[in-house]
């Protein structure tokens, strides 16, 4: 009987192992102080991520990405913008389940995509919804701007968190 629990438990073990998303660590974004405008231009469509800060899953932060590349994260009570080029793009979240809303963008025209966490086995499942814009100006007194790191500031910010977890900054 040991053995088949143990066995067993291996095996989903193993299994679960393979559905996890990679989960944004803090090194990954920056927190701006002084956003940038919200703004349209001629040739791009301006999409705004946000996510309103919620005690339930307010631990969870994940990616979104466009196709295999991530564009952005989503913590909570943040929110970031997009440029894209006009057309239909998909837009996902993951942690141990993915959430896609897809957008037809037209290139000077401002679109709202709202985050938020809903119930999972393991850990919150993302959620990506296409909301107007007084959904977003009704919460974002309340979010701060992120952006994603560049490759320099998360390899300075790894270092930092070396030489501290070392004691070599004391």
């Amino acid at each position: 009987m040991r053995r088949i629990l143990l066995s067993t438990t291996l095996v989903l073990l193993f299994i679960l192992s393979f559905g996890c998303a990679k989960m944004p660590v803090r090194g990954d974004y920056i927190e701006e102080k002084a956003p940038p405008q919200i703004s349209v231009e001629e040739h791009t469509a301006t999409i705004v991520f946000f996510r309103e800060w919620a005690f339930t899953g307010g631990g969870i932060t994940y990616f979104v990405t466009e196709d295999t590349k991530n564009i952005g994260l989503l913590k909570a009570g943040s929110y970031f913008i997009y440029k894209a080029l006009p057309g239909k793009h998909t837009y996902s979240a993951e942690t141990e389940a993915r959430s896609s809303v897809t957008l037809d963008v037209q290139s000077g025209q401002i679109y709202y995509v709202e985050g938020g966490i809903g119930m999972g086995f393991w850990a919150g499942r993302p959620q990506l919804i296409e909301v107007t814009k007084p959904v977003f100006d009704k919460i974002k007194p309340e979010l701060k701007y992120i952006r994603l790191a560049t490759p320099e500031e998360a390899a300075h910010f790894k270092d930092k968190e070396q030489q501290r977890d070392s004691g070599a900054g004391l």
